[in-house]
């Protein structure tokens, strides 16, 4: 017996490869954790590298992986769904592979469209804090355009009520362009009182789009900014007014420069100054000089992980 060094290779269905996948290792009988890496991205392969002891004859341990989203063995990302067993040699030479490597299949989710053309099927995951699979989590949409009438038929009913599945997904079919007031509700309130535990509520506008990500609708934030113009120069004391096109994560186009969502700064303010109003960003050149304009999400109550700067931006600014 002796330790080896092993790699376990994760792509999609597609072969490409997946990145940031749990991958936990225990005994042959799956019930003795040993180890646990991610999945990260080593020249053109996902792989999670260990050292495990091998010998001839070898030895087994079970693997187990998981990332919200990718189904291992038909699962949903739940890492107790997905056993697989790994034999380990010692030489390495000795595996009919020669190797000590193993190739694991994901198969990414790909969010479901709505078959109505008038309808976005809104899906997603939800996790507990612990990182389990939130079940039972029961979400309530409450029908904020009242009734109404689409293509000849009546749109009737106040809310409709759904609830996450075992593996915490679910998916609900929504008007486009409509608005609804949505309320979560965790299950284990729910079963002492007849309304339940509000988790959180909030309103949401449904995108022009046959699918979407539930948790985009639910926590929107500053995706993307456009700039008019694209090429931003302003001479020596003079001012530049540029207005911005701002969408969120949810697809909606927000109002003017956003200036409750966004904040503006210039890399350099002895080169350029930079202030914005309701509609419009406001742009001073100092002295001749380049430096860039910034925009960061001023909104930071919803913490999104990883995060992502906002696309579009730092923007070269040019002073003549």
């Amino acid at each position: 017996m002796a330790a080896e060094t092993v790699k376990i290779y994760v792509k999609d269905q597609d072969d490409a490869p997946v990145v940031g996948v749990l991958v936990r290792v225990f005994d042959e009988t799956g019930t003795t954790f040993i180890s646990q890496n991610y999945t990260t991205l080593v020249g053109l392969r996902a792989e999670a590298e260990f050292t495990l002891d091998g010998g001839d004859p070898p030895i087994s341990y079970t693997i187990r992986l998981s990332k919200t989203g990718t189904a291992f063995d038909g699962s949903q990302g739940d890492a107790s769904k997905t056993p697989q067993l790994i034999t380990i040699y010692s030489p390495p030479a000795a595996a009919p592979s020669g190797t000590n490597d193993f190739e694991v299949v994901g198969q990414i989710f790909t969010l479901p469209t709505a078959t109505d053309p008038r309808l976005c099927r809104a899906s997603g995951f939800f996790k507990d804090p612990t990182g389990q699979p939130q079940a039972g989590l029961e979400l309530e949409f409450i029908n904020q355009f009242r009734p109404a009438v689409v293509d000849g038929y009546g749109v009737l009913g106040a809310k409709v009520d759904i609830r996450t599945d075992e593996d915490g997904y679910v998916e609900i079919d929504l008007y486009r362009h409509a608005e609804y007031h949505v309320m979560v509700q965790g299950l284990e309130a729910a079963e002492e009182c007849d309304t339940g535990a509000i988790v959180f509520d909030r309103d949401v506008v449904v995108p022009d789009r046959a699918s979407m990500n539930l948790l985009d609708l639910l926590f929107p934030i500053v995706k993307e900014i456009t700039w008019d113009p694209a090429t931003l120069t302003v001479a020596v004391g003079d001012t530049l007014d540029v207005v911005p096109t701002i969408t969120a994560t949810d697809f909606q186009v927000l109002s003017g420069a956003a200036i409750d969502d966004v904040l503006y700064s210039m890399e350099d303010e002895d080169i350029a100054t930079v202030s914005a109003v309701a509609d419009k960003v406001v742009i001073l050149g100092k002295v001749a000089g380049t430096t860039n304009l910034l925009a960061t999400r001023k909104d930071q109550t919803v913490v999104v992980i990883p995060a992502a700067d906002i696309i579009g931006q730092p923007v070269p600014i040019t002073v003549t």
